[in-house]
């Protein structure tokens, strides 16, 4: 059902077709890693061996039961000097996803979006200690535009470029390009994060991969440029890209973000920010005992400050719940793009939207724990983040392809795609007054929808019954 052979265009100037010995099939050299990546095995020099025994994977890669097979090394070497900077994954993946594309198989209405963590193949006590700059955050330029007119609304002073920021991070020595990756107090790891879309089908749609020390928020703009052509009008995310600027961004794109609720943070037996009321009008909050918190300053990281009077407050009978402040005064903060979370908010509580969020379990977490379990993305052996593209690629890969084959190796019925039910079809025109426009994949199951419609048009004479009483019903 797949067909491979435009790997020998992207890998042609790489090869030499008047000297040097007879190469071995770049085709075949790209078919190794897909079989071992679709049935999990853990090494090259494993697979390899179960190449030289199993006729089915001989089969797969044309070789005889007389023909030698390929050193395990041989696909490392030929990657390194010939594949890797191909980007020869992608494409393949690429292609994968274009074949389903073009079947009518995917459904880009609601993409949704998660990332994952994968242990990478380094030591966790080699590392060392080094002063790393900070990276810009998502619409940082465009925030920073949005903060200095506010500030000139307010009457403010406009602020001072802001001081490149660096901060020691652990940086190791086995794989430099991997990230430390904390979770709690439980897990810590040089790890990789791998951010990934899927529809509502499964199909991974777009991929891409950071350090494990990004934040999900932060790998969000690369993997948006990938699925901005599919157009979606939903994107459903987990509480971590629910930040102000993804937000703001997915409203100004006309895309419905559809985030899940999460608690306010704050200290038990507090109060919390959801007891503070803002007014619009006037631009100011009013606490529980109905006194203002009036606006003071915009800072650089976007958040508006509401202070509230230190002499009011230290008569107030809520002091001990509200704040712990020497001087006795409360600050509210509210991020100017706040509108947007409040949107979403609004979002959240429609119909249908608590429904299209639990379906992530349904896709894109289904989608990563079928890649860890059975194809070996849990951890990685190897090294690099180039290498890791490759490796993701090729999973999310594999599984399309065991999606397509399925689909279209499988019954007719299965993936024929019946667009409406109206008069008329073919040589049943004249008999039945029928026309029915159906959408079909090839001639044989043209033939055998047309096959179907006899047979069933046989049976409803026989019983007494005609076609056009079922004109108004919906053909399945």
């Amino acid at each position: 059902m797949i067909d491979f052979n435009f790997i020998y265009e992207l890998v042609e100037d790489t090869y030499s077709t008047d000297n040097g010995r007879p190469s071995l099939d770049p085709v075949m050299l790209v078919k190794i890693p897909l079989i071992q990546c679709l049935y999990g095995i853990r090494s090259m020099r494993q697979t390899i061996k179960e190449i030289e025994v199993n006729m089915a994977y001989r089969w797969f890669l044309g070789l005889t039961l007389d023909d030698r097979v390929p050193h395990f090394t041989t696909y490392g070497k030929n990657y390194s000097r010939r594949f890797q900077e191909k980007e020869l994954i992608s494409e393949i993946f690429s292609r994968i996803l274009n074949q389903a594309l073009r079947a009518g198989l995917i459904d880009p209405s609601e993409i949704f979006v998660d990332g994952t963590h994968i242990k990478a193949a380094a030591n966790n006590h080699k590392y060392t200690k080094q002063l790393v700059e900070q990276q810009a955050k998502f619409m940082s330029d465009q925030l920073e535009l949005e903060i200095d007119l506010d500030r000139k609304k307010q009457a403010k002073k406009s602020l001072k470029p802001a001081e490149s920021e660096a901060k020691e991070k652990k940086i190791s020595t086995t794989d430099p390009e991997s990230g430390w990756f904390h979770k709690g107090e439980h897990k810590e790891v040089f790890a990789y994060s791998a951010q990934v879309a899927c529809d509502k089908h499964g199909w991974a749609l777009a991929y891409t991969v950071e350090a494990g020390n990004i934040h999900d928020s932060q790998a969000f703009p690369t993997l948006f440029s990938k699925i901005e052509p599919f157009q979606p009008h939903y994107l459903i995310a987990d509480a971590g890209y629910k930040t102000p600027s993804i937000a703001k961004f997915l409203l100004d794109q006309n895309i419905t973000p559809v985030f899940p609720y999460t608690r306010p943070r704050g200290k038990k037996g507090k109060l919390r920010p959801k007891d503070f009321i803002y007014d619009e009008y006037f631009d100011c909050y009013l606490c529980p005992e109905n006194q203002e918190l009036t606006y003071r300053t915009t800072t650089r990281e976007g958040y508006r400050e509401y202070k509230s009077d230190p002499k009011i407050c230290a008569q107030c009978p809520l002091l001990s719940v509200c704040t712990e402040s020497r001087n006795h005064q409360k600050v509210v903060t509210r991020h100017i793009w706040k509108e947007a979370l409040e949107i979403c908010e609004d979002i959240r509580h429609q119909k249908g939207m608590k429904e299209l969020y639990q379906k992530r379990k349904e896709t894109i977490e289904r989608l990563f724990g079928t890649a860890k379990e059975y194809h070996n993305l849990r951890y990685t052996r190897e090294r690099g983040k180039s290498k890791m593209e490759d490796k993701v690629g090729l999973t999310l890969a594999c599984l399309n392809i065991k999606k397509l084959v399925k689909m279209m190796a499988g019954k007719p019925f299965y993936f024929v795609q019946i667009c409406r039910f109206t008069p008329y079809f073919g040589n049943i025109q004249k008999k039945t007054n029928l026309k029915n426009e159906v959408c079909l994949q090839s001639e044989t199951l043209r033939g055998s929808v047309f096959s179907c419609l006899l047979k069933t048009r046989k049976r409803q004479q026989s019983s007494g019954l005609f076609f056009h009483e079922l004109r108004n019903k919906k053909a399945s």
